[in-house]
């Protein structure tokens, strides 16, 4: 008969400890700034479609900067049966690379923030 309470036992301290856990990460990570508490963090995301042959926004431009500007871009392009990504340093808030129109905008949104 105590081998039916054994299961559920188990289940139930697992789940506390989860919990307990999950709670203390989030104490922890409130804010995007408790990552980097020196710098901050500044990011933006920038979706668009750049084919005609496909529907919905699944292409994106991601902007991870500190506070100084210093950082990267990362440019995913999805099309019908490829999928691309890129990858730009950016410095200071200037990438070293040429800037598609969707890069500028991410970058800025990042910069202004």
């Amino acid at each position: 008969m105590a081998i039916i309470w054994v299961a559920p036992l188990i289940i139930f301290i697992w789940l506390a400890a989860i919990t307990y856990f999950l709670i203390r990460i989030h104490r922890r990570f409130k804010s995007p700034t408790a990552l980097f508490p020196v710098a901050g963090l500044r990011f933006s995301l920038v979706r668009f479609n750049p084919f005609s042959d496909t529907g919905g926004e699944q292409s994106f431009v991601l902007s991870l900067l500190d506070g100084v500007g210093n950082g990267i871009l990362l440019t995913s392009l999805h099309g019908r049966g490829m999928t691309r990504i890129y990858a730009k340093k950016v410095t200071a808030g200037k990438a070293d690379q040429e800037l598609s129109a969707e890069e500028k905008s991410a970058l800025s949104q990042a910069l202004n923030q």
